[in-house]
């Protein structure tokens, strides 16, 4: 029973630091300037927030993210490693963003 429960809160602990590990920033601004928004997890739509239509370059934390701009995760959506964004106009994202979620792992068609 004891090996059980040192089993289930080691579980509990590394997927809290997962989800802890994986966050991405958005700013205002080119160059990681102006506001910034950090979200943790899916955030539908970023209206609610005051940040709708206003990023401009992000900061990816673990894992991989999903950015749309569309409210609930619709529309045209591009998916973020972990890594600095000085500019999403490239990618033609810059101040578009209404929602952003974590990405899973790839899903690959069945043969």
């Amino acid at each position: 029973m004891a090996r059980t429960l040192q089993w289930l809160l080691a579980l509990a602990l590394g997927s809290a630091a997962a989800q802890v590990s994986a966050q991405v920033r958005i700013y205002e601004h080119d160059n990681f300037g102006g506001r910034s928004f950090t979200a943790n997890g899916p955030v539908g739509d970023f209206a609610r927030h005051g940040f709708n239509d206003r990023a401009s370059s992000v900061i990816v934390r673990g894992g991989s993210w999903q950015l749309c701009d569309n409210a609930r995760f619709g529309g045209r959506c591009v998916v973020l490693r972990p890594g600095r964004y000085p500019s999403l106009s490239a990618m033609g994202m810059n101040d578009r963003v209404s929602s952003l979620r974590p990405a899973g792992p790839p899903r690959y068609p069945r043969r």
